[in-house]
């Protein structure tokens, strides 16, 4: 057969020794979809940052042993689909669209975490931000918070403490309440979760206290 890459309507990646292989040097940061990645949208950070652990992953430095992961659910549509690659790389591509989209998603709340609240609480560090997104609990917890509260773009307001952690947030959800009156707060049975509406599920009324109260009464200054 012809070379790789003799045919410009053909794109040969990973083997077959065209510009996409990258087998020919033991350079652990180039993988196939890095080396397409440099070519084709050397500045897209979303791209960048999934090409990054897709290098990582084919050069078994992550470790993905412990969860199921993207190895997993290729190995499964392959499963599914012995006979038919293009049904695998079309179920792939959704998931791989939601995976950039998260991407995405994760680099604007590390902008708005740049501009997080840090704070005081009986328990330790609190963090909080405010973001069309939300929060990042992976962000807040890496930090070194034992809890952290979020108003996203919907007005939804949570408190959210570490699953392993001591906090018990039913004196803070009593104190919301009469601050608060009318709002939906919702404490969860765990007593670690505080919620005035969610994605899934907004808020009849709205809390209508800015961050900085919420703050204080975690902080315990409102105790009643």
């Amino acid at each position: 057969g012809r070379p790789a890459d003799a045919d410009p309507h053909v794109i040969h990646v990973d083997t077959g020794g065209g510009r996409f292989d990258h087998h020919s040097t033991n350079d652990h940061s180039l993988s196939a979809t890095e080396l397409v990645r440099r070519t084709i949208a050397p500045s897209d950070q979303a791209l960048a940052r999934l090409a990054r652990l897709v290098t990582q992953i084919d050069h078994a430095q992550a470790d993905l042993t412990p969860i199921f992961n993207v190895n997993d659910l290729i190995a499964g549509f392959h499963a599914l689909y012995p006979d038919n690659p293009e049904s695998v790389v079309a179920a792939m591509s959704a998931n791989l669209d939601a995976w950039y989209a998260d991407e995405t998603r994760q680099m604007r709340l590390e902008l708005a975490f740049a501009l997080r609240v840090e704070f005081d609480t009986p328990w330790g560090l609190g963090i909080a931000m405010e973001s069309d997104d939300g929060a990042s609990s992976r962000l807040a917890f890496g930090h070194g918070a034992v809890l952290y509260v979020y108003r996203d773009g919907q007005n939804n307001t949570g408190i959210a403490a570490r699953s392993r952690s001591n906090v018990d947030l039913t004196a803070a959800y009593h104190d919301l309440r009469r601050l608060d009156p009318g709002a939906d707060w919702y404490l969860h049975p765990s007593r670690r979760l505080l919620l005035c509406g969610t994605a899934k599920a907004p808020p009849r009324v709205p809390s209508r206290l800015p961050l900085d109260r919420i703050i204080g009464v975690l902080r315990g200054d409102f105790l009643f």
